[in-house]
C-alpha cells in the first residue's frame, strides 16, 4: 500500500513540473512558433468552429497521463544509437535509423494525445486518409500545434532525434538543408493502419526531412515493411525496413517511400519538416507551400487580426519572408522525387544541378 503510494505521488509530482515547465519548454524547442505561441500564452484559441476546446485538451492529456502511472514508472534509460544509414547512387545519405528514439512514456503521450484531439477535433483534425493514386491509406490524426503545446517533451524528443540524423547523415554540409532547429513543424500525425492494408509510394513533397517513430511492436504484425526508393538507384532498386519498437526512421521526404501489405495492428507517429516557421492553427491540417506563403504575405500587409489567426504582437519580429525563404522547388541541392506532371525541362534541370554537386 505504502509503495503504492509513493508510486501516485511520484507520477503526480512529475506531471505536475511537466506543467510548470510546459511553457519553458515549449519556447525553447518551438522557435518558429510565431504563428501560434500567442494559444499557448492565452491558453486559448484552439477553436475550430465547434467551439473553445483549450481546457478540454489539457485536461484531457492531464487525466490521461495521470492514469498512466505504470508506464511513466517503466521508462528506462535508454541512449538514442544510431543503427544504420542509407545511401543514394549519388552517395548521399537518404535515410537514418536509430533506436531507442522514443521512450515508453513518450509513446503514451503521443497516444492519449491522438486520442483527445479526436475527441474534441474529430471532424477537423482526423482523416480517414485513401491513397486513391497510389492506393492503400492510413487513418491519421493530425496533431501540430496540439504537440508543441501538450506534449512539449515529445516535440523536444523529436527535436533531438532530427538532430542527431541530421548531423550523421551530413545534410548541411551535402544538401545544403537547415538544421532542425531552424525548420518550422509542418505536420505531426499519429497514423493507424487497421482499416487499411497498405500505403501506396508517394513523397512528403514539399517538405525538407520526416522523423518516423515506430509506436508497435513489429511482432504484432505481418509484412508492413516501410520501403524506400532513392533517386536515380540503378534498375529502380528498393529498399525495405521493418523498423523496431520505439526505433525511428530520419529521411528526406521528398524520397518515394511507402508501406507494403500488411495484416495486424501498426501504429506510427511521423513529424514533417521545412522551410516555413510552424503551420499555424487555422491553417489546413497539412499545409502547402502556396497556403503558408499567402499565410506570411497577408501577415507582412495587415494589421487586421479578425481571423484571429494572430496577435498584433506577432507582426514585430517577422522575419522578411523574401529575404529569409528561398523559392522553395525541392531541396537547395536539387535532390528531390521529382513528380511525374513535371516537364521535360523541369528535370533536366533537376539533373543538371544534381551533376554539379
Amino acid at each position: 500500500m505504502v509503495k503504492s503510494f509513493q508510486a501516485i505521488v511520484f507520477c503526480v509530482v512529475i506531471i505536475s513540473c511537466r506543467e510548470a515547465k510546459a511553457d519553458d519548454t515549449a519556447q525553447k524547442w518551438s522557435p518558429r512558433n510565431k504563428y501560434w505561441r500567442h494559444l499557448l500564452t492565452e491558453q486559448s484559441g484552439l477553436d475550430d468552429g465547434n467551439g473553445e476546446h483549450f481546457d478540454d485538451m489539457q485536461s484531457c492529456v492531464q487525466t490521461a497521463l495521470s492514469e498512466s502511472n505504470d508506464v511513466l514508472l517503466q521508462d528506462k534509460t535508454a541512449v538514442p544509437t544510431i543503427v544504420d544509414t542509407l545511401t543514394d547512387s549519388q552517395n548521399r545519405t537518404v535515410l537514418v535509423e536509430i533506436g531507442n528514439a522514443i521512450t515508453p512514456s513518450q509513446v503514451e503521450s503521443v497516444k492519449r494525445l491522438a486520442a483527445c484531439t479526436r475527441l474534441y477535433f474529430p471532424e477537423s483534425r482526423f482523416d480517414h486518409r485513401e491513397f486513391t493514386m497510389s492506393g492503400g491509406g492510413n487513418d491519421c490524426t493530425f496533431m501540430n500545434i496540439l504537440l508543441q503545446i501538450f506534449s512539449p517533451e515529445v516535440f523536444e524528443n523529436v527535436i533531438n532525434i532530427a538532430k542527431l540524423a541530421y548531423k550523421k547523415a551530413g545534410w548541411g554540409e551535402q544538401l545544403r538543408l537547415r538544421p532542425p532547429h531552424m525548420c518550422g513543424l509542418r505536420t505531426a500525425e499519429y497514423l493507424n493502419y487497421k482499416e487499411f492494408k497498405r500505403l501506396g509510394g508517394h513523397a512528403d513533397t514539399g517538405s525538407l526531412f520526416t522523423v518516423l517513430f515506430a509506436l508497435s511492436d513489429p511482432k504484432l504484425y505481418q509484412g508492413g515493411e516501410f520501403y524506400l526508393l532513392p533517386r536515380d538507384e540503378p534498375d529502380n532498386r528498393m529498399y525495405y525496413f521493418k523498423p523496431r519498437q520505439y526505433s525511428a526512421i530520419v529521411f528526406l521526404s521528398e524520397t518515394h517511400h511507402g508501406v507494403t501489405d500488411l495484416e495486424g495492428p501498426r501504429e506510427m507517429f511521423t513529424n514533417e519538416f521545412w522551410v516555413y516557421d510552424d503551420a499555424p492553427w487555422h491553417s489546413s491540417t497539412r499545409a502547402e507551400n502556396s497556403e503558408m506563403d499567402w499565410f506570411v504575405q497577408r501577415a507582412e500587409e495587415t494589421l487586421d487580426h479578425a481571423a484571429d489567426y494572430y496577435k498584433e504582437e506577432d507582426l514585430t519580429d517577422l522575419w522578411p519572408f523574401e529575404e529569409d525563404i528561398e523559392d522553395f522547388d525541392g531541396y537547395d541541392s536539387g535532390y528531390g522525387f521529382y513528380e511525374d506532371e513535371s516537364s521535360d525541362d523541369e528535370l533536366n534541370a533537376i539533373e543538371d544541378k544534381n551533376d554539379e554537386l
